[in-house]
This record gives C-alpha cells, structure tokens and sequence, in this order.
C-alpha cells in the first residue's frame, strides 16, 4: 500500500522504472512532478536526483521525513479537520493528512474511511517512509516544472495532469505549453519521459497499460483510462 496520492502510479510504478535508468555512469535524474514518488524511489544507478513538485505542502513532507520526521500512525476526523484549518502550523503534517488521510489520494477531499474502520494514516506513514528510505540522497525542490535545474544529459520524467484536468490551485493545467517545454528538452539533449493518455505529434509510446480509476468512495464513478509512457521520436 502506498501513499494516497491522487492520479498515483503505485500500480504501475515497476514496470515504469525499468524506463528510467541512466545512460552512462554519473548522470543525473530529474522529476518535474514527482508526486508521491512511486515511481521515483524504484529509480537507481543515477549519481544526481532532483525531484521536484509544485504543491509546497507536499515538498514539505518529503523534505521533512528526509530529515527523520515520522508522520502519526493516527490521525482522528476532528484532528483532520484542525489540520485542514491550520496548515501552516506544521506544514508537513498538514501535508501527510492532506492526502495519505483523504479519499482517493486528493487534496484534503474528504476524511478517507471504510466500512473495514482501514487506518489510512498507519498505511500512509509506513509506505512513505518505505519510500524515503529510498531517497535519502535526493533534493526535492518545490519550482514550476519550468524552473527546475536541470543538468545537461539529464534523463527527465513527467508526470503532468492529465490533459483537460485541474491541478491543485484549481486552474486548467496548460498542456499545451508543457509539451512544448518537454520537446524542447529533448532537443537540447535529454532523455524525455512523459506519462500521460494522449500525446502530441512527435512523440511515440513505448509502453501502455489499461487501469481504472474512481472518483467517489461509494464506487459509483469508476472510469478506465489507458496510461501511456512517451518519448519524443527525435
């Protein structure tokens, strides 16, 4: 179980890494929105990792359990809701409550419960500090994707919004614009990946997976969506 993050790739995460490996020895890794970093932690063999996301809460909480922070393994509805009201009182924790204790991973959506009485907070602690176990050596940043160092002949993945989607500041997420900037990457010598649905002309999948996704806790919104990992065909 990892880390409710919404549009989280936990299922997916392996077969993703097998993509993501360094060619040559000393090259440098970068995630412009590393998310939960599912994918990330499964990455090796790169002397450089950048790993950057523009939710501040959520750098917050990777920064700090980096640092040896360890989130509760309970976080009460009332709890939830203070932290909801407070969040810059410990950024982090308002962070860990935010998604690994909402429904479906997303932003303080919601206080996540089951019919089973499943401690989303114990399950969420103990996956992500599995995870940051893993990435004690990266530096996480909190840029627009756009503002990220990026070390030449880097290898760079993204996991953007999907097209036609919010992102967390409730505004359209510019895909558009981001597949420009990708392109350009890789016109100036890095390795590009990028998981989405659907892709610009230029770009080729190499692998694809079917995978279903809810939107409600009661599972009456399921949809399925084929998630895709491209390179720009240079």
């Amino acid at each position: 179980m990892n880390l409710r993050y919404q549009g989280g790739k936990s299922r997916i995460a392996k077969e993703l890494s097998e993509f993501l490996t360094p060619p040559e020895r000393g090259s440098a890794f970068v995630s412009l929105f590393c998310g939960a970093c599912t994918v990330e932690s499964r990455i090796t063999g790169f002397e450089t990792m950048i790993l950057n996301d523009k939710h501040p809460y959520l750098i917050a909480l990777l920064r700090a359990v980096q640092a040896g922070y360890e989130p509760p393994g309970v976080v009460t509805e009332e709890e939830y809701q203070f932290i909801r009201a407070h969040k810059d009182l410990f950024p982090a924790l308002a962070g860990f409550a935010g998604f690994a204790c909402s429904f479906g991973g997303k932003w303080f959506g919601g206080y996540a419960r089951n019919a089973t009485g499943c401690n989303y907070a114990d399950m969420g602690r103990k996956s992500l500090l599995k995870t940051m176990a893993n990435l004690e050596n990266a530096r996480f940043t909190n840029l627009d994707y756009r503002d990220v160092p990026i070390p030449s002949g880097s290898v760079v993945y993204a996991d953007p919004p999907y097209a036609d989607t919010t992102g967390y500041s409730r505004e359209t997420f510019d895909s558009s614009a981001f597949w420009d900037y990708a392109r350009s990457l890789a016109e100036n010598g890095h390795r590009v990946f990028v998981s989405e649905q659907k892709a610009p002309e230029g770009w080729v999948s190499v692998w694809e997976s079917p995978l279903k996704r809810q939107l409600d806790r009661n599972k009456q919104n399921t949809f399925a969506v084929t998630e895709k990992l491209y390179v720009y065909n240079e």
